[in-house]
């Protein structure tokens, strides 16, 4: 088994926030490829499609992820607000953690100014 560190994206209109989480895992996932991560409350039904993997000096791998259900680049991945904060709790609950803290979501507001 080998340890990654995943990175995840969750976004509203309003708000995004960066959750990682090291887990083991049999084989490091390619790009392009998508992996599930198990949680009690939501369940596995998201597939997150892996968007970079990179391997350190010192043996430890990374693997990012797109931003989920990002539909059309339209940079956020729940229209309600109130969703995104279910879920961001949902994945803590399951050790994810948030390292940057939740963020205002300016690229969405931008491109919809």
């Amino acid at each position: 088994m080998i340890e990654i560190e995943f990175s995840i994206w969750l976004a509203s209109k309003e708000n995004w926030v960066h959750l990682t989480k090291n887990i083991k895992f049999p084989s490091v996932p390619r790009v392009g490829e998508y992996v599930k991560f198990s949680s009690a409350s939501l369940g596995d039904y998201f597939s997150w499609r892996v968007t970079q993997v990179t391997y350190r000096e010192n043996g430890y791998v990374e693997v990012w992820t797109e931003l989920l259900d990002n539909i059309d680049d339209r940079m956020y991945s729940f229209e309600d607000d109130c969703d995104f904060q279910e879920y961001l709790l949902a994945y803590q609950t399951e050790g994810w953690v948030a390292p940057y803290g939740v963020k205002e979501n300016t690229r969405y507001r931008q491109q919809n100014a």
